[in-house]
């Protein structure tokens, strides 16, 4: 661009005018103010600006020589009048005396503004999905399993999305908008604990990152922070569950695979997650056993599962139906072929059908576990067909040293489980199941001598 230099001149608004008629494309004027030295009127083909060029106090160690002129943007004749614009470059000057590098100020302002603006809690929730597998668990030894991770980085995007944040810098975050989470969540105070939380551990990596001094999460008082859900207590009888496994095989809408999948949830007391991603590889049909990964459970520890009759056979047939696969979901969805994920349309249609509510898929666990302790079944043997990690509840010599999994007793355990369950869908009276427990170290059965 040519730049053509005049003055220095006592600048006017007429000037200003003039200049501003002056202008070419390509061209830069530069009109010096005789009244201010180094304020000066630049105009540019689209627009003014008023400009201040001073030389930074000190000699270059490097070359023995002044520093270099720096020239700092004051504003435009519209946004400063040409006193106001005398006046800022007045200031200027003192500062530059005073050995102020105002150039390298401005352009570490601006360049702190623009990183600010760039932290915004979208991008850093990316950031932060890379590394949250990495980070250490907050109780107990060891890495996040990937299930809780994303579990995690999913409370963490719906806390964000609650505040309508996404967009704002970190640095910017602030009660007000904690407040709005809690408010988004005030009927759903289990969705708020797990928000809540989320978002305070993700600050708490923001700050550990050094991207903020403090985590605003401290900012919200005890009291108003989201309480822990009372558990639930509820379980289903043995008659309950057979009625739902009767429903879950005449209900509408669903599809063979949905049939089979909710009562494999009623049969085995796993998580809906944990059957929805239950592949033919984790099986052995034969030895009757069902091996899950660590990767795949809550708790990133392997897993073994006995299978009994009532399981078994559902299985089977699945197997044969498929053709036998040695690999692959056993419960695909029908269109997608991914795990299924749709457990609310499942659990509505089977509502719907057994005419029932106000349970959850959670409870048959707890139904497994009544049960079995109805049935003189210690507790530990319960706990470990759940995959209950004991030891972390444990103290003392206990806690560290004892890992036996008693897989006799478990055995025993699911095959009691699965008779209590014939018997129900069958519809013998209670007296007529016959349950095995393990007690004092011999087998006896609930109705009398096995």
């Amino acid at each position: 661009m040519k730049v053509l230099r005049e003055g220095p001149v006592k600048i006017t608004k007429a000037t200003i005018d003039a200049a501003w008629r002056r202008r070419a494309p390509g061209q830069r004027l530069m009109i010096a103010d005789a009244e201010c030295r180094g304020l000066a009127l630049v105009v540019n083909p689209t627009g003014m600006t008023w400009r201040f060029d001073y030389k930074p106090r000190g000699i270059d160690a490097a070359t023995g020589k002044r520093f270099a002129t720096q020239s700092v943007t004051i504003g435009t004749p519209e946004s400063h009048s040409i006193d106001a614009a005398r006046a800022a470059a007045g200031a200027m000057k003192g500062q530059a005396k005073a050995g102020t590098d105002l150039a390298g100020e401005r352009k570490a302002k601006i360049a702190a503004s623009a990183e600010r603006r760039s932290r915004t809690l979208d991008r850093l929730a990316e950031d932060y999905a890379k590394a949250l597998p990495k980070r250490p668990k907050l109780r107990g030894t060891g890495k996040l399993s990937p299930a809780h991770a994303a579990a995690e980085l999913a409370h963490v995007k719906a806390a964000i999305a609650d505040m309508k944040a996404g967009g704002k810098a970190v640095a910017d975050i602030g009660a007000s908008d904690l407040r709005a989470l809690l408010r988004a969540n005030a009927e759903q105070p289990g969705a708020a604990r797990h928000r809540f939380g989320a978002l305070s551990r993700f600050l708490d990596w923001c700050r550990d990152e050094g991207l903020i001094a403090v985590n605003p999460c401290t900012l919200i008082g005890k009291d108003r922070r989201p309480k822990a859900v009372p558990a639930r207590q509820d379980y289903l009888k043995p008659a309950a569950l057979a009625h739902l496994w009767k429903a879950a095989g005449e209900a509408d809408k669903l599809e063979p695979v949905h049939r089979d999948y909710l009562r494999f949830l009623i049969a085995i007391p796993c998580r809906r997650t944990e059957a929805a991603t239950l592949e033919w590889a984790h099986l052995d049909l034969d030895a009757r056993e069902w091996t899950q990964p660590g990767a795949l459970t809550k708790n990133g520890d392997p897993h073994r599962l006995h299978l009994h009759p009532l399981a078994l056979d559902l299985l089977r047939a699945r197997h044969e139906a498929a053709g036998q696969p040695k690999a692959g979901l056993v419960f695909p969805a029908p269109r997608s072929g991914e795990a299924l994920t749709t457990f609310s349309k499942l659990k509505a249609a089977l509502d719907a059908k057994a005419e029932r509510a106000g349970w959850r898929f959670h409870d048959f666990r707890r139904s497994f576990a009544t049960a079995l302790g109805e049935a003189g079944f210690a507790e530990p043997v319960v706990d470990a067909v759940l995959n209950h990690r004991q030891a972390a509840t444990r103290g003392g010599v206990l806690g560290v040293y004892q890992r036996a999994v008693r897989w006799p007793e478990q055995v025993a355990a699911m095959a009691a489980w699965g008779e209590i369950l014939a018997s129900a869908i069958e519809g013998k009276s209670p007296g007529a199941e016959k349950v095995v427990a393990l007690s004092t170290g011999r087998r006896k059965a609930a109705g009398g001598a096995g």
